[in-house]
This record gives structure tokens, sequence and C-alpha cells, in this order.
């Protein structure tokens, strides 16, 4: 629970943010499998179902690829720099 907050203000404020997201994603993933896969797929079931976490799984990898937005505390580097 603590890594989900953490990361989550870390995502939110744009810090190390492909970092942050692919942890985060490896962590959810851990969690779907290792924590909710024999629930079912819907979150509602008994002890939860493996659909949500798995949902902010591919949302964190997605985001670990995507980067820093412009709004970014840590903005990635522009290709026009490089």
């Amino acid at each position: 629970m603590l890594y989900e907050t953490i990361g989550g203000i870390a995502l939110i404020l744009g810090i190390y943010v492909p970092f942050v997201a692919a942890f985060l994603g490896i962590h959810m993933l851990a969690a779907t499998v290792l924590g909710h896969a024999g629930n079912g797929w819907l979150f509602t079931n008994k002890d939860g179902g493996y659909e949500f976490p798995l949902f902010w799984a591919i949302a964190c990898f997605a985001l670990a690829l995507l980067g820093p937005g412009a709004h970014a505390v840590m903005p990635g580097r522009s290709r026009a720099m490089s």
C-alpha cells in the first residue's frame, strides 16, 4: 500500500515517471497474479477479482512508455535536444 501511495503521488507530480510507472506496473502485475488471479475476473467478486489490478498494471506500463507530460515537475528530454 505504501508503494502505491508514494508512487501515485510521484506520478501525479511527474517525478521519475518512466521508472515509477514501470515499478508500479510490475507491482500491480504481481498483485494480479499472486493475490487476485484465483478470485475470478470481476473485482466485485469475493476477495476481489483481477480486472482492476490488471487494468492498473496495463495503465502503468503504458505510462512508462509514454513518459512524463508537458506539466511534469521533471519533464523528460525533448527529442529536439538530443
